[in-house]
């Protein structure tokens, strides 16, 4: 990590590249996880719903701590992949796209953030974002996991081919802007 740790502001501006590499070597190594931690990832992944993602949390587990300590326990205990997602989507209740950047921090060679920029990209598998947990969800979320990794160039870890196929619906959304007349305050 560099000496970047949760202290130090800077981890704050770009967790993903400053911290989060860290943070799924310590999980991986001691099966904890910080509540700061987890806060910024939701945080990272969904900014407007941080706070109602740690409300339903604290809800389900009496404090937000106890639901992180809880969640990091029961992530190790599953038997597999499918399980700890369906973990995620069911007892704690979130959605694909926020269960998938959780699982995509601490296990980033396995998990890819569901993410509709990426989706655009692919053109395919925009119907997930809402559904409900389901063995069809899981069926679909590995489609979508091979997807993002055959539509990016090779040679790419499985995060890079979800931050290729990200950057280039954005940089597509930024060309289409830039070829539209300009708004203007009258309009």
């Amino acid at each position: 990590m560099g000496g970047i740790t949760l202290v130090d502001p800077i981890a704050y501006y770009n967790p993903e590249t400053l911290l989060f590499p860290a943070v799924a070597r310590g999980f991986a190594d001691t099966g904890a996880l910080d509540p700061e931690v987890l806060y910024l990832i939701l945080d990272w992944k969904a900014p407007r719903a941080r706070t109602r993602h740690r409300a339903r949390l604290a809800r389900v587990a009496g404090s937000f701590s106890a639901a992180v300590k809880n969640i990091a326990v029961e992530l190790r205990a599953a038997t597999g992949p499918e399980q700890q997602l369906e973990l995620l989507s069911t007892k704690w209740g979130f959605r694909l796209p926020t269960a998938s950047a959780i699982l995509t921090v601490l296990y980033p060679d396995i998990f890819t953030v569901y993410d509709i920029r990426v989706c655009n990209t692919l053109n395919a598998f925009h119907q997930l974002s809402d559904t409900k947990w389901s063995r069809t969800v899981w069926r679909e979320y590995q489609r979508y996991t091979v997807a993002v990794r055959n539509a990016a160039p090779e040679g790419l870890s499985l995060r890079d081919c979800d931050r290729w196929l990200w950057g280039r619906d954005k940089r597509e959304a930024l060309r289409k802007e830039l070829a539209a007349p300009p708004f203007t305050a009258t309009d």
